[in-house]
């Protein structure tokens, strides 16, 4: 489908998805990048009602999918030991006892990916242990259990054609730092404007610059104007467009 449709997943995020996802608060409906699957679940966290995912790589649908399953049967041990385990691991993460057990909950289209890939799935980033803050607590871990009743949709997509894909409107569109290597400026606005149009009144698109190429403040276009840019303590930031009319 793509040139990068096998690229390896993250593991887990290095973006501050507890912070991220509550910079627009009380949105209901979310389009995310799928990343590591932490947006979606901390989306869920956020009390959002919908959240489908987007990524470039299909490796991103199953690691997010495997969260899904480790949320549901695993604690909360489990699921972290088993996630530093499936970014080390050299062959076939079907190897590991603990995908052997979760792959019966696994959709049929997951497996299928796995089987056609094999090896360095998720190889991105750091493993599991370097982000703590982006393992749900006790708490949330139990809140997203009962949160949970079904995977989440995933469209496989680039972010240039990722507007032709999408059916629905949405609250909230997070398309991460993915303006940070892709698209000139003159492509970010046309993307800016197609995603626009799938807002709902007042809706919202974030990006998390992290080597950020183009200042934002100054966009506003016919249903999009920049909003405001959020910092956390990290002086990590969210950018905040919202839809106008």
């Amino acid at each position: 489908m793509f040139v990068f449709e096998n690229l390896p997943a993250y593991i887990i995020s290095n973006e501050h998805q507890r912070w991220a996802t509550q910079a627009v608060p009380n949105v209901k409906s979310v389009l995310t990048v799928a990343g590591s699957g932490d947006q979606a679940l901390f989306y869920k966290l956020s009390g959002a009602k919908i959240v489908d995912t987007f990524d470039i790589t299909c490796n991103a649908r199953v690691i997010q999918d495997i969260k899904y399953a480790a949320i549901k049967n695993l604690n909360l041990e489990e699921y972290r030991d088993m996630l530093i385990k499936l970014h080390h691991v050299k062959g076939d993460i079907m190897s590991l006892p603990e995908m052997q057990f979760l792959g019966q909950f696994l959709p049929s289209e997951t497996l299928r990916i796995i089987e056609n890939n094999k090896s360095l799935m998720f190889g991105y980033g750091l493993d599991a242990s370097f982000y703590p803050e982006n393992i749900p607590s006790e708490p949330e871990y139990a809140k997203l259990r009962d949160a949970l009743d079904k995977p989440f949709n995933f469209i496989w997509a680039d972010l240039g054609s990722l507007s032709t894909a999408i059916t629905g409107k949405y609250d909230l569109i997070n398309i991460s730092n993915i303006f940070d290597y892709v698209h000139s400026g003159a492509k970010q606005i046309i993307i800016l404007i197609k995603l626009s149009k799938y807002l709902n009144k007042n809706g919202h698109i974030v990006c998390l610059p992290q080597v950020p190429r183009y200042k934002y403040d100054k966009v506003k276009l016919s249903h999009l104007a920049y909003e405001r840019t959020e910092y956390d303590e990290k002086h990590a930031k969210v950018i905040v467009f919202q839809r106008t009319k």
